[in-house]
């Protein structure tokens, strides 16, 4: 009997309990500024189609057919900075808060909710009442129909009945009044457990995003600081050191596309420390040190360690690129191993991750792993600590 990730699904509960003014409230500019944040529900309708990225969705499933169906609902909430404070003129029509979805799809997959974070922006004005979005959602997926060797052998996408849950909408924002704004673009989403459990090819659909959103205390109905002065930013140096610990399962494929899973799962820890320069308010850059110790490393395929415990450790180096938001950050790195970069440990890794800053110096952290861009390796579930001189962020 698999165990299904409840911790990771725990953690983001208690992220999505937390209190989002958590920070300091956005400093007020002048007088004429309103000191209520604004508030928005949206409702998002989105047709899609599943991306045919293996045999099982190309018809080597029970009903023998392409699986191209998903049509999701989307409900959300979000806030954002008080009209003329210093976070809404930098940060443009910045908005967070939390959402829930349901997705219908093809029987084998199920009919799954998910919870999720999300923040969006403003990327171009096209005019005082049209503008250019984009949005991200992280979260979970819970209620999947995964693989079973008996009840569902074919379903190598989906390994458990929790997933992860990422999403990107680019969409155009047309304000019909001041307590209404349409919405239409694209969304892209995937769908995965992190190699907390295998199988786990993962999903990955595309779909229109048609929806509305009812602005509860909106104080005008057109796009704000289009051409206003940014405030000055301060072009300092911070190190962030992060702690992360995970776990993950191992397995392969033999020659004719069965799934061998090795019992039982493997523990993850490391750190990354991570110095960043600000070129401005959007964007850092900087190097980080990367070190990981993962007792799956180099298991033979009967899932025995190797000798020497070293031979499950590395210390590489990467480079990273920060893009900075109010509340959030995501960290962007590629790397490689200069100690003990063979076997498991060799090539290139890559690492994505959402930094959730609970204070200015203390923040969350949820990342995950690759190898040479297509092998799945483990999640970096953590905490962090932000050295340096802060300046304007």
């Amino acid at each position: 009997m698999k165990t299904t990730p409840y911790y990771i699904l725990w953690a983001l509960l208690a992220l999505l309990a937390l209190p989002m003014s958590a920070q300091t409230e956005p400093e007020l500019s002048d007088s004429s500024a309103t000191r209520h944040f604004v508030h928005q529900l949206m409702f998002d309708y989105r047709p899609g189609a599943i991306l045919h990225t293996n045999d099982f969705l190309r018809g080597k499933n029970p009903e023998v057919r392409t699986m191209n169906h998903d049509m999701g609902y989307y409900l959300k909430y979000a806030f954002s900075a008080p009209e003329g404070s210093e976070q809404a003129r930098i940060y443009h029509d910045t908005y967070q808060g939390i959402g829930i979805g349901w997705n219908e799809f093809n029987p084998q997959l199920g009919n799954p909710v998910s919870v999720f974070l999300l923040q969006g922006a403003r990327i171009a004005s096209l005019s005082n009442r049209l503008a250019l979005n984009y949005e991200w959602n992280l979260g979970l997926t819970f209620g999947w129909n995964p693989y079973d060797e008996i009840d569902n052998p074919d379903n190598k996408l989906i390994g458990s009945s929790v997933t992860a849950y990422i999403g990107f909408d680019l969409y155009l924002r047309w304000i019909a009044s001041r307590h209404v704004d349409l919405n239409f673009g694209l969304n892209v989403t995937h769908y995965s457990n992190g190699n907390t459990q295998f199988p786990n090819l993962g999903l990955n659909t595309a779909a229109l995003r048609i929806g509305a959103a009812y602005y509860i205390n909106r104080p005008s109905p057109r796009l704000l600081y289009r051409h206003e002065a940014m405030p000055a930013v301060s072009h300092d140096i911070t190190y962030d050191l992060i702690l992360y610990g995970a776990w993950h399962q191992r397995g392969y494929y033999t020659s004719d596309g069965e799934a061998y899973i090795l019992p039982g799962t493997y523990a993850v820890a490391g750190f990354n420390f991570n110095p960043m320069y600000r070129f401005n308010h959007w964007l850092k850059a900087g190097l980080s040190l990367d070190g990981t110790y993962d007792r799956g490393a180099n298991v033979d395929l009967d899932g025995v360690a190797p000798e020497s415990v070293w031979r499950q450790m590395a210390l590489g180096a990467s480079a990273r690129v920060e893009f900075c938001m109010p509340y959030f950050a995501i960290n962007f790195g590629i790397g490689s191993n200069f100690v003990n970069a063979t076997d498991d440990f060799h090539g290139i890794y890559e690492l994505l991750a959402l930094k959730l800053n609970l204070t200015h110096r203390f923040l969350l952290h949820i990342g995950y792993c690759l190898n040479d861009f297509h092998r799945p390796k483990h999640l970096m579930l953590g905490v962090g600590w932000r050295f340096g001189h802060l300046g304007r962020s």
